[in-house]
């Protein structure tokens, strides 16, 4: 008896996950940081959060890391399920929107949830 595996579907909502890194953010000043940087990302973060969209996890590893992202290229990721693909748009072109993609880059990938361990 073999598994049957067909195309996947797309979930609704989409699974997404975004990879955040830091790039130009070591080449700012502390005060930048502190008034200007984590003031602006956190606004965006909490943007989100009435755009119909739900943040199920975030991961942050810096914990063994240090600087720059290396070859990784993220330093930390969000996990959300969203509810259309414009909304991931939206949420993207706010760090442009911002022009804290000067200090940040985000990128998301579209996914769904895995099978063998959520139905």
């Amino acid at each position: 008896m073999g598994i049957k595996h067909g195309a996947p579907q797309v979930p609704n909502p989409l699974r997404v996950f975004i990879t955040f890194e830091s790039t130009g953010w070591f080449d700012t000043t502390q005060e930048q940081k502190e008034k200007e940087l984590l003031p602006t990302l956190k606004s965006i973060i909490e943007e989100w959060k009435g755009n119909g969209s739900k943040l199920l996890a975030t991961f942050d590893r810096d914990i063994l890391t240090t600087g720059h992202a290396g070859p990784n290229n993220w330093h930390a990721c969000f996990i959300y399920d969203v509810p259309s693909l414009q909304t991931v748009t939206d949420m993207t072109h706010s760090f442009r929107e911002t022009g804290i993609d000067r200090y940040f880059r985000l990128e998301a990938s579209i996914g769904r949830p895995f099978f063998l361990v959520e139905n």
